[in-house]
């Protein structure tokens, strides 16, 4: 049997997904991590892969609690991090960096920069927030203290995760990544955002929770495009359910939005009024936020072609804020119900 095969059932997704052929020189080198020492190696083995090597490498990580001193990096492509259940890696105390760095850690990235083919599989991350110094790294104040942390990534997929207590945001992807899939994971109590994805295109995000994170459940910014939230739970967040501003092609579908401390969801523009447009909501419930949707522009310019439908409103008005709330950029809204303990209504456009 192919050794990708007698670790777990589930990890015949990962054979597949890396397009591995069985037996030949495009089989996967395999590390098996459980100790630090042996992390360590597996650190160096990634290292001296260089950048854009083509030879697929799997690292496994056994049961048991991991204290890093530094980021475990991932700066080469066709890499596969594996966590049996129990795995966990912990950031030691006054790091103040990733607890997992995916990409080139460089301060300015390009096209030439780009890793692809990352597997994130099983591993739970926590990054000792209570007992950081900062939220940005010391030699690299560019780099923040996120749990995981990616730059310039295509083709990623992170699977089974729970990312918590980091200093910083859970999972952020920015600088032009590209094709990623998340699914499957926790994002919680971490500083700012459960999630954060910033100059991407095409990142979806399927059956996760976001929840009792300090600021934002998701935070979305800087020239997003074309991703989507399917089936998520956005719960008890310090701040908002969602935030969003400069992205265009946004989806959300089938997801809860409950217990913000503020707005379920604040859609915005920056100072340059680059907005949110084309964005949708649909098959949603908001429920017991401190208001529901806010729609900060005040203009089609600035924000447009934002759709709420088929969508499901309860107890989320307050004095001065509504279910669904406009500066002035219109809001389409079609077949959504709102509810309280003494009405039920449906609107439609």
């Amino acid at each position: 049997m192919h050794p990708i095969f007698d670790y777990a059932p589930s990890l015949v997704l990962v054979a597949v997904a890396l397009a591995i052929p069985s037996e030949n020189e495009f089989s996967p080198s395999t590390i098996e991590v459980s100790n630090l020492s042996e992390l360590a190696l597996a650190q160096e083995h990634i290292e001296a892969g260089g950048a854009s090597s083509s030879k697929p490498l799997l690292v496994k990580i056994a049961k048991g609690v991991y204290e890093l001193d530094s980021s475990f990096r991932i700066d080469r492509s066709n890499v596969s991090l594996i966590g049996e259940p129990g795995a966990k890696f912990v950031l030691a105390a006054g790091v103040n960096q990733p607890v997992v760095a995916i990409g080139t850690q460089k301060e300015w990235v390009d096209t030439s920069d780009v890793i692809e083919s990352i597997r994130i599989y099983g591993i739970e991350i926590d990054g000792n927030k209570d007992n950081q110094d900062s939220e940005l790294s010391a030699d690299k104040p560019w780099i923040r203290n996120n749990g995981i942390d990616v730059r310039g990534v295509r083709n990623l997929i992170v699977d089974g995760v729970k990312i918590r207590n980091n200093r910083s945001g859970g999972l952020v992807i920015s600088w032009k990544s590209s094709d990623v899939e998340v699914r499957n994971s926790v994002f919680e109590k971490n500083f700012f955002d459960g999630v954060a994805y910033y100059d991407s295109i095409r990142v979806s995000t399927t059956d996760c929770e976001m929840r009792h994170n300090n600021f934002a459940g998701i935070s979305l910014d800087n020239r997003l495009v074309d991703s989507s939230f399917n089936r998520c739970k956005i719960e008890s967040n310090g701040n908002v359910g969602v935030f969003a501003r400069n992205s265009i092609g946004l989806r959300f579908e089938n997801c809860q939005v409950r217990d913000s401390a503020d707005w379920a969801v604040f859609l915005a523009h920056d100072l340059d009024n680059l907005g949110v447009h084309d964005s949708e909501f649909k098959d949603c419930l908001f429920e017991r936020n401190l208001g529901g949707i806010f729609m900060a522009s005040v203009n089609e310019t600035q924000s447009s072609g934002t759709r709420v439908v088929n969508s499901s409103f309860i107890e989320n008005e307050v004095p001065g804020r509504l279910n669904v709330q406009s500066s002035g950029s219109r809001i389409v809204e079609l077949a959504n119900v709102t509810s309280s303990p003494e009405t039920l209504v449906s609107s439609s456009e």
